[in-house]
């Protein structure tokens, strides 16, 4: 396996129906552990396990910013739809939009696509798998990374050549789980089954392997259409751990947004949390007794009795002493703790303030938004945030293009044509507040130096440019017939007249009535 290319591995194994190597790449994904940041974006942190100490308070404080972090990082890339417009003009460009619009929104791909941003952002990395359904219709769906093993190629390219997805059913008749394993790779999905410690195929299928009848449309170097067969899935990775740059089993592993800010959050909690408990320790005054002369001091014991050794008044002022629940008159002085806490209240927004800086989230208080900043003020309070967003739009912009590439492809094969995928653009909008004023001021300035429609796209709160540039050409050519027809109401077009006659037979050519030319 180190020393062929693992795409010929792969292909003699399938062909000897071996699958020990299946075997160890589950065993080997298996290790990873998913659930510990997905625990903490749920808010249960290492401090709720917090052990106890006798007679003092037990506070555990989540200061959840692991989910602050996904949301605002998910939010900031996904809140806002992502764009798919056609960057061509040529017969049957509208038909092909309209059909792979038809199929995103059959497939909620709005909500699809912020969860998967959110899920890999957590994870690391997460699937996408197409289908065709009973129906016939174009399916798309999400699973997670820790049911799902992506298996590149060992060359330079790292071509995808199969994704393995594995889980375990459960016989109620025998109380037995038994792992089910599918691997999908360019041409068919074979289904096998454990059988004691190795996988076998499933038998029980009519049909197996089963093709899955997904192509996509590719360009040879004389630039002819050909149909090549593909992996049925995409891949996102969130982020690519370095040091799986020289890789021989054919795994790529992402990084969560949150995998090296673990101990950053720890920290916080600890530092909230200790804080709490010491103000709950000396939250109740304690009473100091000055210059108490024990002989002449009379004291009753809880069953009211005098107390008249001076040992046992020792012992029992000790005791109450320590519940707070004894007054002598003038000699009790009660005491207020001064908690110096300064130093506590600047380790904890210094740890804050890294914490949301590596993750580049931005820490917006009153002194810095003002009451209406500037673009470059925003820009600058939300600089790290951008960075981050750049890296996450581009990384998860590889998996977009794949679905368009895929799903275009599914959509050639349903309705027999030869549209390509490269005619679609995918386009990010950030959440990024923004002074409206100023930015319509600037798009008016660029007026005869840019397009109409390039102008509109600078505009947030346009989701499509094209077609507003479209909706505006219609409604001026609108407005213009309306004061032509004000300012010579005769003046019809033929195409305008609803009988389509050209004229009445019975008309002697200039007859009419002056009062009907008013």
């Amino acid at each position: 396996m180190q020393t062929t290319l693992l795409e010929q591995f792969y292909e003699e194994n399938k062909a000897n129906n071996t699958w020990r190597w299946v075997s160890d790449l589950i065993s080997k994904h298996k290790q990873k552990d998913y659930s510990l940041m997905r625990k903490y974006v749920d808010g249960d942190h290492d401090i709720l396990k917090q052990q106890e100490e006798k007679g003092k308070p037990n506070n555990r404080i989540v200061v959840n910013f692991a989910r602050k972090i996904i949301d605002f990082g998910t939010a900031y890339i996904a809140s806002n739809p992502i764009r798919y417009t056609a960057n061509v003009e040529e017969d049957g460009i509208d038909e092909y939009t309209e059909k792979l619009q038809a199929v995103l929104v059959d497939n909620d791909e709005e909500s699809l696509s912020y969860e998967l941003i959110e899920d890999g952002s957590i994870d690391g990395e997460v699937f996408e798998y197409y289908y065709f359904d009973e129906d016939g219709q174009i399916c798309m769906t999400e699973f997670k990374a820790d049911e799902c093993i992506a298996v590149y190629d060992t060359t330079v390219k790292a071509k995808l050549i199969a994704v393995i997805r594995y889980y375990s059913l459960t016989d109620m008749q025998r109380n037995e789980k038994s792992l089910i394993v599918e691997v999908y790779d360019e041409n068919e999905i074979t289904y096998l089954r454990q059988e004691g410690a190795v996988l076998v195929l499933d038998t029980s299928r009519e049909v197996n392997p089963v093709a899955h009848q997904v192509t996509v449309l590719t360009k040879d170097q004389d630039g002819k259409l050909q149909q090549k067969p593909v992996v049925p899935w995409t891949h996102y990775v969130n982020r690519r751990r370095k040091h799986q740059q020289y890789r021989d089993d054919g795994l790529i592993e992402g990084m969560g947004d949150l995998a090296d800010l673990k101990n950053l959050m720890d920290a916080i909690n600890k530092a909230v949390t200790g804080k709490v408990n010491v103000q709950e320790y000396f939250k109740n005054p304690k009473v100091l007794f000055e210059d108490l002369d024990l002989d002449e001091l009379l004291l009753y014991d809880e069953e009211g009795n005098l107390i008249t050794d001076t040992e046992r008044k020792k012992q029992y002022l000790a005791k109450m002493w320590a519940t707070s629940q004894i007054l002598i008159g003038g000699k009790a002085v009660p005491i207020t703790w001064d908690l110096q806490d300064t130093h506590e209240e600047n380790t904890i927004n210094r740890l804050i303030e890294s914490l949301l800086d590596q993750s580049g989230t931005p820490h917006l208080r009153p002194d810095q938004v003002g009451s209406a900043p500037s673009g470059i003020a925003l820009k600058i309070i939300f600089y790290h945030a951008d960075i981050k967003a750049g890296l996450k739009m581009r990384q998860y912009g590889k998996g977009f293009r794949n679905r368009i590439r895929i799903l275009t492809g599914m959509l050639n094969a349903k309705y027999k044509k030869q549209w390509d995928y490269q005619d679609i653009d995918i386009r990010f909008s950030k959440n990024l507040p923004v002074n409206l004023v100023e930015m319509v001021d600037i798009v008016t300035k660029l007026v005869g130096q840019v397009s109409h429609e390039e102008r509109l796209a600078l505009l947030p709160f346009i989701d499509d440019p094209k077609a507003s540039r479209d909706k505006v050409l219609a409604e001026q050519e609108e407005e213009s017939k309306r004061r032509m027809a004000l300012l010579d109401p005769m003046a019809v077009d033929e195409g305008d007249n609803p009988d389509g006659d050209e004229g009445n037979e019975n008309d002697d050519g200039g007859n009419d009535p002056p009062g009907d030319a008013a």
